[in-house]
């Protein structure tokens, strides 16, 4: 089967079918960022956060500083 001679853009007309038919859209407060927990962190003497030396900005938690970052974690 040839390509076709005629090319259909009947949906991307206008900015707003563009964005009815938008497959991807990123932003900055739609992304993830992991939390890494490590268990051994909850034992006495041990730092609660740990730098993650190849991740700048990103730490390892010990499960007690994990509960109180995560947002949504209601008090038991």
């Amino acid at each position: 089967m040839a390509f076709p001679q005629t090319r259909m853009r009947r949906l991307r007309a206008s900015a707003s079918l563009r964005g009815l038919v938008r497959e991807t859209e990123l932003a900055a407060d739609r992304f993830v960022l992991p939390m890494f927990v490590a268990e051994a962190a909850d034992r006495p003497g041990a730092p609660p956060r740990e730098p993650i030396a190849t991740m700048p900005g990103v730490e390892r938690l010990s499960v007690s500083a994990a509960v109180e970052e995560w947002p949504w974690a209601s008090p038991r």
